[in-house]
């Protein structure tokens, strides 16, 4: 069994993907979940990944995002590995400063983790709207880590899916990736939207693990996910072992891991 998965794991390590769901820092409920710039470039090698959406963690947790974004820059932003992403925080009176600093310096994309900032997901949508104009597609973390599992002294509270379909009912247009929800939360989402999630809404797959058949029906519809791992959060080889024991014909599986996330940042 060991020797199956490592072959699996191989034949994912060929398929160039692009990882878009990765964190720079300490997750502060884990002392084994962290991880440096060379710890990701690491972890990129090792698995054949040709390029990291990041973001800093102490975002989530300081007085400020400013300086997460800041140490994140320092720590990634030479090197072409990573696609830099600054948190903002839709509750602190300066995320339009933050939001545009983002933009002059660089910045790929831009997160928002209303789960873990306490923030109400009504309040997104005016970030939503100003990213677009910047050019800049949004990642929203529903969440980080599994609610079942997660530390008793963890102040994130995940947002209603009817909340959540709100936000994507008023969003522009323009690139939206869904990061932490699993199969259920999905469909879900969907009947809310009257089973029509619009085309520009992507989801990530780290919490949509189970049994192989899950896997299986990705292919109806592979333009709607993206491979994102929660590294260093979550262990990524169980999403990487689904992807490719999933019976995906290779089109399908090469958008879903790599494909999708080019077309939004190349």
């Amino acid at each position: 069994m060991i020797s199956r998965a490592r072959a699996l794991l191989a034949g994912f390590g060929e398929l160039g993907a692009i990882d878009t769901t990765c964190h720079l820092g300490q997750w502060p409920y884990r002392l084994a979940a962290w991880a440096d710039a060379d710890r990701l470039r690491a972890y990129a090698r090792g698995h054949g990944l040709q390029a990291l959406w990041v973001s800093h963690l102490a975002t989530l947790t300081g007085f400020d995002t400013r300086t997460g974004n800041e140490a994140l820059r320092r720590a990634c932003g030479e090197d072409p590995l990573f696609r830099l992403f600054a948190v903002v925080d839709p509750a602190a009176p300066t995320w339009r400063r933050e939001l545009s600093w983002a933009a002059d310096a660089g910045f790929a994309g831009v997160r928002l983790a209303p789960g873990d900032h306490g923030t109400a997901p009504a309040a997104l949508g005016p970030v939503l709207h100003e990213a677009a104009e910047h050019g800049l597609p949004v990642q929203i973390l529903f969440r980080l880590d599994d609610p079942r599992v997660r530390h008793p002294r963890s102040p994130a509270r995940d947002p209603q899916i009817h909340e959540l379909a709100d936000v994507v009912r008023e969003a522009p247009a323009h690139p939206l990736v869904l990061s932490g929800l699993n199969r259920l939360d999905a469909l879900e989402l969907s009947r809310h939207l009257g089973d029509e999630v619009p085309a520009h809404v992507l989801l990530d797959l780290w919490h949509v693990n189970g049994p192989t058949f899950v896997g299986d029906t990705w292919g109806s519809e592979p333009e709607r996910w993206v491979f994102g791992s929660g590294f260093p959060v979550q262990t990524p080889e169980a999403t990487m072992l689904q992807i490719v024991a999933a019976e995906l014909d290779e089109a399908a599986r090469a958008r879903i891991v790599r494909g999708n996330a080019a077309a939004i940042v190349p």
